[in-house]
């Protein structure tokens, strides 16, 4: 009985001692960052150290650690491998430091202090909303390197967030027992490699701030430190300007494309503005005029896309483009999904024809492109008169104190000159029938276009047919719709058509009413693009395509046509 009471009171004893007491309290966390002043736009390695203050044998819990606006980590680390690691490797090490703990029980390891070296490593999300996971490795005197609890999740604070769009690495359940005795967090001292740091100099600095509770207190406790951040005015900011119109084959509607790049050391972008000429590009009233009221509830349909690129992350960031506001007021809105989902809303000023995105996060981008589709549902028409322009792009540092301006002349591709339709048709000099203004469009991203026009000659009969022999390297597509293989894709001004069907490889196009002149327009869904040919346009090895068109008129006489098509309508060398 004797040596029952004394085996409970010594269990009592040491429970007594695990357990936290009534009060009991982390407070305060302090943090020191060295260095404490960085140069904007460098990178870095970055040492934080955060201090506990328990007391009654409590432990910090969990722990996240808010990074200011700006402050960044290298996920592109290792070729981007780290963000598919499923445990701790070697290339993927992005820090280390030490654990400090005080020893509250009785075990294998002595009471008292208890310091750890820890290595950090950067391994895969546990889900989508994740950008990583941040694991923490220790060196356990009694069984060798051990992963210290759950690693943190690495995550992108919304716009929303009152410390602004950043990173958060947040640390749940933070053991409280080591090795099998009970511990008292007193401090984690750890060094972060490669941290790119802000590219804004408030006069006020921004902070690192640690938020942690307690096993026996969930109530918050907090600690910043300021970074203070010089030398704004030194980095490079001489963005570029890329823009491409492609009109739709069947309508007024035009594809716009615009890209805007720089290179990975320049400051980034804090605002952008994109203005297009009034006559080129025509706002479409109809689209504007049917905003989508929230892009989250997934009933809007986009109007196009955006890919941005990041030296930081080793995949393109891909979303959709809405139009949003009020009729009044509109805005487009390009809407990013996980792990970055950010929202970007640009006020659209229907007066200047311009868009201007101000908040753009402090983020490095090396290439931002903003498609809007073509068609019916186009944000821009384009009756091509004129057929060209220059648009421009106004950037600001995401410092505010500098600004660039990017002019750009674009054409519309394909515009064919249409005059004589509208009076009934005009026959050209010669004797035969002859073909001009052709063009493509297309070649590098493999939605070829083409359009021509056939202009029948002096006194000759008026045109029935056409067949079209398409240049090496394009090949007609048919497609089946109720069971059957149809032509789709094939568009006429100036006639109408009866049929369109293929025959041993050739278009044969047979129009309903003869007339003088038709234009010819075969859009992306008519034609398919051999890979060849797509790296010769992408690597601008291509000069002309060679085009054959057999014409037949009303009074039966035939005539073959070749033709060069020398305007290809290719992006311009970068």
């Amino acid at each position: 009985m004797k040596r029952r009471i004394a085996l409970c009171a010594a269990v009592a004893g040491a429970m007594a001692v695990m357990a936290p007491t009534a009060g009991a309290s982390i407070s305060p966390v302090k943090v020191a960052l060295s260095p404490a002043t960085a140069t904007a736009g460098s990178t870095g390695n970055l040492g934080t150290d955060i201090t506990f203050s328990p007391s009654s044998g409590d432990s910090a819990k969990d722990l996240t650690l808010q990074l200011p606006p700006g402050l960044l980590a290298n996920a592109a680390i290792d070729g981007g491998a780290c963000l598919k690691a499923t445990a701790p490797v070697a290339a993927c090490q992005v820090g280390s430091g030490t654990v400090k703990a005080t020893v509250a029980a009785l075990g294998v390891l002595p009471l008292g202090p208890l310091s750890l070296n820890a290595s950090f490593y950067l391994i895969a999300p546990a889900n989508q909303s994740q950008l990583a996971r941040l694991a923490v490795v220790v060196n356990d005197p009694v069984s060798g390197p051990t992963q210290l609890g759950t690693p943190a999740a690495v995550t992108i604070r919304p716009a929303s967030d009152p410390n602004g769009v950043g990173l958060n690495i947040a640390f749940a359940n933070i053991p409280n027992s080591f090795d099998g005795q009970t511990i008292d967090l007193d401090e984690i001292d750890g060094t972060f490699n490669g941290m790119r740091f802000p590219d804004t100099c408030p006069a006020t600095p921004a902070a690192v701030t640690v938020t942690a509770d307690s096993y026996a207190d969930p109530t918050p406790a907090t600690g910043r430190a300021p970074l203070t951040v010089t030398g704004c005015g030194s980095e490079p900011f001489s963005p570029s300007f890329a823009v491409s119109v492609t009109k739709d084959t069947a309508d007024d509607g035009v594809s716009v494309v615009t890209d805007v790049t720089q290179t990975a050391d320049q400051a980034p972008a804090g605002s952008v503005s994109l203005a297009f000429p009034t006559k080129v590009l025509v706002p479409n009233l109809n689209v504007i005029g049917a905003l989508c009221g929230n892009p989250a509830s997934g009933t809007c349909t986009p109007v196009g896309s955006a890919v941005a690129q990041s030296p930081l992350y080793p995949a393109p960031l891909t979303g959709n483009a809405y139009l949003t506001g009020s009729l009044a007021a509109p805005s487009l809105t390009l809407v990013f999904g996980p792990p970055f989902s950010l929202t970007l809303a640009g006020q659209v000023d229907l007066t200047h024809n311009a868009t201007t995105f101000n908040g753009i996060p402090d983020f490095p981008l090396t290439d931002l492109k903003v498609s809007l589709v073509s068609g019916p549902d186009a944000v821009f028409n384009a009756t091509c008169r004129p057929a060209a322009g220059t648009a421009t792009a106004t950037l600001t540092s995401q410092n505010g104190d500098r600004t660039k301006q990017a002019v750009t002349p674009f054409s519309i591709s394909p515009c064919v000159p249409v005059n004589a339709l509208s009076s009934g048709g005009t026959r050209h000099k010669g004797k035969s029938p002859r073909v001009d203004g052709a063009s493509a469009a297309g070649l590098t991203t493999g939605r070829p276009t083409l359009v021509f026009q056939v202009v029948a000659g002096r006194n000759a009969g008026k045109l029935s047919t056409v067949t079209v022999t398409l240049p090496r390297g394009l090949r007609f597509v048919r497609h089946r719709s109720h069971g059957r293989l149809r032509m789709q894709g094939v568009a006429l001004a100036g006639a109408k058509l009866k049929s369109a069907v293929l025959q041993r490889g050739h278009l044969v196009i047979t129009l309903r009413r003869p007339v003088d002149n038709v234009i010819v327009s075969l859009s992306p869904r008519a034609l398919a693009e051999s890979r060849s040919l797509r790296t010769q346009a992408r690597r601008h090895r291509l000069k002309s395509l060679k085009l054959t068109v057999l014409v037949t008129d009303t009074r039966g006489k035939r005539a073959k046509i070749p033709v060069t098509i020398r305007s290809l309508n290719l992006p311009k060398k970068r």
